[in-house]
């Protein structure tokens, strides 16, 4: 939600945000949510799943952001990322802080473990989606996640 928060404009590339909000509903309750929320948790899951094999990541990524070209007309601005990195930061953050049992040590060990695999994350998908507006494309048979 901080992505949201932080910057409105953002809602205009999920156009059912727009349609919940008119209609005076909550669309953080709406299946279309969801599906996004799971895809980002799912991004998420395979790059842990594969920090050991980082090789497999670069293309995956880099495809996401190649994909990230056709929401320009939907109004996506590559600030965005940084946006997104610093929303990826921020829940982290609030949820390391929600955990007593954790110490302070290891609780800002994690952080920074976290924000550098956000900042791998982001950086892979703006390398595509600038190459993608210039027409490359370093990877393209695709990755198959």
């Amino acid at each position: 939600m901080h992505i949201f928060n932080s910057n409105p404009d953002c809602k205009t590339l999920f156009p059912w945000i727009i349609k919940y909000e008119t209609e005076g509903r909550d669309f953080t309750e709406g299946k279309e949510f969801r599906s996004q929320s799971l895809r980002f948790v799912q991004t998420i899951a395979h790059v842990v799943k594969n920090v050991y094999h980082m090789e497999r990541l670069e293309g995956f990524l880099y495809d996401i952001g190649q994909r990230h070209i056709k929401y320009a007309s939907r109004g996506f601005k590559p600030q965005y990322w940084d946006l997104f990195q610093d929303a990826m930061q921020a829940a982290l953050t609030n949820r390391m802080n929600s955990l007593p049992e954790i110490s302070n040590e290891d609780r800002e060990r994690v952080i920074m473990i976290w924000r550098d695999i956000a900042l791998y994350i982001i950086d892979h998908m703006k390398k595509g989606y600038y190459d993608g507006l210039n027409g490359i494309n370093q990877f393209p048979s695709g990755i198959i996640m």
